[in-house]
Formats: C-alpha cells, sequence, structure tokens
C-alpha cells in the first residue's frame, strides 16, 4: 500500500471535543466494567456455572464481532458522527435497566447482546473524529482517550461493588441507566459544535461515496501492517476479556472476597492503566509506536514467565495485575500505529478492522477459560491468558516496517 500523507496540524489539548469523547468512553467502559462486576452476583443468584457466566461475555463480543464492520463502513459515510456516539451510550446503558426486571437466563443474554452492540458503536466514530481532528498528536490523544476507558474500569468496580455491599444488585442497575443518557446529551451539544466549525473554516466535508469507500476498504484489507496489528490486539483483548471475566469471579467464588473489596482489586488492576496510558501514548510519539510496543510486549513475557513459577494465589492475582498494567498500556498506542498506516477517510472502517478482531477473539477467551476454570480451578483459566500474551508478543514482532504515514 503507498504511503499517506497528511498535512500534521497541531492542536491544542484544551479541546471541548476532546474531552466530551473522553466523557463518553468514561461511560461506555463504566457499563461494561459494571456487568464484570455484576456477573458473579448473578451467576450464583442463577445457579450459573464458570462455563456458563463465560458464554455471557463471549455473546457480548461475539455481537461486537457481527456489528463492527457494518458500523465502521457507517462511520466513514456519515458526517454525523456524534450521533453514533449518542446512540452508543444509549444502547450501552439502557440494558441495565431491563437486567434489573430479568430472571432468565436468556433474557440477560439479549441485554448483554445489546449492551455489546452499542460499545462497539463508539470507537469507529470517536477514533476517527479524534484521528481527523488530532493528525500529529495521535499517540498523546488515544492515550488521553484510553486513560478515561480506565478511568471507567476504575471508577465502576469501586462504585457498584461498594452498592452492592449494601443494596441488592437489581435496584443498583435500575439507577445505572442515568449516566448513558445525559452525556449522551452533552456529546450530541458538544460534536455539533465541532461540525459547525468545520463549515464555517470551509473544511473538506470527511464523508466519502460507496465508490470511494469500496476502492479504499480494498487499500485497508491489503495493508499487512494493519491486518498484523488488528491481530495482535486481538491477542490482547483475549488476554484483557479473559482477566475481567475471571478475576472478579475468582475473587467471589474462590477467595470469597466481599463485593467491595471485590471491586477493589478489580480496581487496582485498571490503576495503572490510568496513569500509563497517555505517557506511554505521548512517548510513542516521539520514539515510535514500534519501539514502545515491543518494550511493552517484552515486560508483558518477563511478568508470564514469573507467574508459571507462582504458587501462592494472591501473589498469581498480583502478578496477573502487573500484567493488565502493560495490556492497558499498549492499547492506545498499537490503535494509533494502525491509524498511522490508512487514509484519514478510512479511519472508521481502521478502527472497525481492529477492534473486530478484538472482539472475535476475545470471545473465544471466556468460554475456554470458563471451561478450564470449571475442569481445573481459576489457576487453569490465568495460565490460559499467560499463554495467549505470549502468542501476541510473536505476531508483534514479524510487523513489517515498511508501511508508515509520511
Amino acid at each position: 500500500m503507498p504511503t499517506v500523507n497528511r498535512q500534521k496540524k497541531i492542536r491544542s489539548l484544551k479541546d471541548g471535543a476532546l474531552w466530551g469523547i473522553c466523557l463518553g468512553h468514561t461511560f461506555t467502559h463504566w457499563y461494561s466494567a459494571s456487568f464484570y462486576i455484576l456477573l458473579p452476583y448473578i451467576t450464583l443468584e442463577l445457579g450459573l456455572s464458570v462455563a456458563q457466566a463465560g458464554a455471557l461475555v463471549t455473546v457480548m463480543f461475539i455481537a461486537k464481532t457481527l456489528i463492527g464492520m457494518p458500523i465502521g463502513a457507517i462511520t466513514d459515510m456519515t458526517s454525523r458522527k456524534n450521533l453514533l456516539m449518542a446512540i452508543s451510550l444509549l444502547l450501552s446503558g439502557i440494558p441495565f435497566l431491563f437486567m434489573g426486571l430479568s430472571h432468565a437466563y436468556w433474557l440477560i443474554m439479549l441485554l448483554v447482546i445489546i449492551m455489546g452492540i452499542g460499545n462497539e458503536m463508539w470507537h469507529p466514530a470517536s477514533f476517527a473524529t479524534l484521528s481527523s481532528r488530532f493528525p500529529a498528536q495521535k499517540g498523546v490523544v488515544f492515550g488521553l482517550h484510553g486513560m478515561a476507558a480506565n478511568l471507567g474500569d476504575l471508577l465502576a468496580p469501586i462504585i457498584i461493588g461498594g452498592l452492592i455491599a449494601t443494596i441488592a444488585w437489581r435496584e443498583v442497575v435500575f439507577w445505572n441507566v442515568a449516566p448513558g443518557i445525559i452525556v449522551s446529551i452533552i456529546i450530541l451539544i458538544l460534536l455539533r459544535k465541532v461540525a459547525e466549525d468545520k463549515k464555517q473554516t470551509q473544511q473538506q466535508d470527511d464523508t466519502v461515496t460507496i465508490s470511494d469507500y469500496i476502492k479504499s476498504f480494498k487499500q485497508v484489507i491489503q495493508n499487512k501492517t494493519v491486518l498484523l496489528l488488528a491481530l495482535a490486539s486481538g491477542f490482547r483483548s483475549m488476554a484483557q476479556t479473559g482477566l475481567m471475566t475471571f478475576l472478579p469471579l475468582y475473587l467471589a467464588l474462590d477467595m470469597e472476597l466481599s463485593p467491595l473489596w471485590v471491586g477493589v482489586y478489580v480496581s487496582i488492576l485498571q490503576g495503572g492503566g490510568l496513569l500509563s496510558a497517555p505517557i506511554v501514548g505521548a512517548v510513542s510519539d516521539k520514539y515510535g509506536a514500534r519501539k514502545v510496543v515491543n518494550s511493552g510486549m517484552i515486560l508483558t513475557s518477563v511478568m508470564v514467565l514469573v507467574m508459571t513459577f507462582i504458587q501462592i494465589n494472591w501473589l498469581l492475582v498480583g502478578s496477573i495485575a502487573v500484567i493488565g498494567f502493560f495490556l492497558y498500556a499498549l492499547r492506545p498506542v498499537m490503535h494509533a500505529w494502525a491509524m498511522e498506516t490508512t487514509p484519514d477517510e478510512m479511519a472508521g472502517t481502521t478502527t472497525s478492522l481492529v477492534f473486530t478482531s478484538q472482539a472475535l477473539m476475545a470471545s473465544v477467551s471466556p468460554m475456554i477459560g470458563g471451561f478450564l476454570a470449571d475442569m481445573y480451578g481459576f489457576t487453569a483459566a490465568f495460565y490460559f491468558i499467560a499463554a495467549v500474551i505470549l502468542i501476541g508478543n510473536f505476531v508483534i514482532v514479524i510487523i513489517p516496517k515498511s508501511e508508515n504515514v509520511a
């Protein structure tokens, strides 16, 4: 694929649209993190096995896989990206309202599917908007976007876990729908102003025709760098999803911790990423994504090797938390790397390709890990996660060096 030439405009980070999008990203992850904390108590109340609990996460990611590429195409062919982000927040939050009324496994599964669709809708529109507004600052901006996600992942376990410790989980989920409604309105207002500013400055419309889209899409799927980054991101997502699924289950069911402490432990897992994402993103802008990702993967590999020798449960959890630190730091860098190799008008599709790969591969992780946990205990599920990270390391090594943006 030929190199992509862009005018690298430096924009101030004191940008309302940037922070509005970051706020929205916080709450898309707030909702997914809320579900992970609720999962042990749904499991206990409905009498589910670990594999059945894992299946709820699996179907959510299957839904994300199926919707990913169509959403990317819609994103690239429309200028109403603020509307897509608002719908994303509503679809992520509204299922919680009905989850509190449901006593059937199949209905909860349906609500989880809707939640997954809402979560997947967010990323193509948000990444495309940020990539267009900050072409020379993708690493740091995607890092801030990732930090916002980590903030949602950090706060939800503590707050939701603390509430479940005092009131029934079904009461908690009723109130959980409110943030999505409020933030979706904020997104519509802030990004409508962005669209008006574009018209006033006579910037080029970022919509494309169907024929242009098909031509550019062929270039994207022929880009070896993007395809390998999508695969590597898929392995990273498998590990992340496994951690977020089985760590709360392990703490609640095996270690018998209270809901509050389950939330605290899961928040510790997210805390490192909250601080590391923007810092690592800025470093990648200066020194290049490849060096940062390679270094992060090497450090992850070392922790995986250390983890295999640990026999004490709480040390095992601690080592996986350190692995999670590196996984969350690398996430925005890998996304920025992929965006740097494709045209701006295909930003939504590139994002969807990466996230579809992540969703497809992540859908396997809860089922396999759940089966291993039922058969051999939670430690086996964590070792599976460690093996997945090692495979992802090898994919990073073979990514070509030639396809970069001028």
